[in-house]
């Protein structure tokens, strides 16, 4: 199993085998989660949605300019260290195995987000580096 994060416009392409795990508190209109109508999968991974400590805090503006100043981001990695990361892992390596039988085949997750990756304000970068952090892989996908 791989690990990416990606955005939302890019769920458009991803391949079948490609799992999209929603970290946003709301999907955009245009897509709901569930199966799409090309068998593409988006589910909702509730321990990375940020958690009401972030309420408010991020007002789409980037204010301030720098993105370690940024008290969204802040409460988001406080909000991160304080997963019991080995439980987390294993619901992923269960939801995965139930996912890759019924679809028979090996599946792959990507972590979804609102911002694109050349955004430094977003969480995908705090995401990323809680996971390198506990030594699991994770890349941007790119079709």
């Amino acid at each position: 199993m791989k690990l990416y994060t990606s955005y939302w416009a890019q769920v458009r392409a991803f391949p079948k085998n490609l799992v999209g795990l929603n970290t946003t508190v709301w999907p955009p209109k245009w897509r709901k989660l569930g199966q799409d109508n090309r068998g593409i999968w988006v589910i909702n991974c509730p321990p990375l949605v940020p958690g009401h400590n972030c309420d408010g805090l991020c007002n789409g503006k980037c204010n301030p300019k720098h993105p370690q100043d940024c008290e969204f981001l802040k409460q988001y990695t406080k909000q991160l260290e304080a997963i019991n990361f080995d439980a987390f892992a294993h619901k992923l390596q269960k939801l995965h195995d139930i996912i890759s039988e019924d679809a028979k085949e090996d599946i792959d997750f990507a972590f979804i987000f609102f911002e694109k990756y050349d955004n430094p304000c977003s969480e995908r970068w705090v995401v990323q580096e809680w996971l390198k952090n506990h030594n699991v892989k994770v890349e941007e996908w790119n079709q």
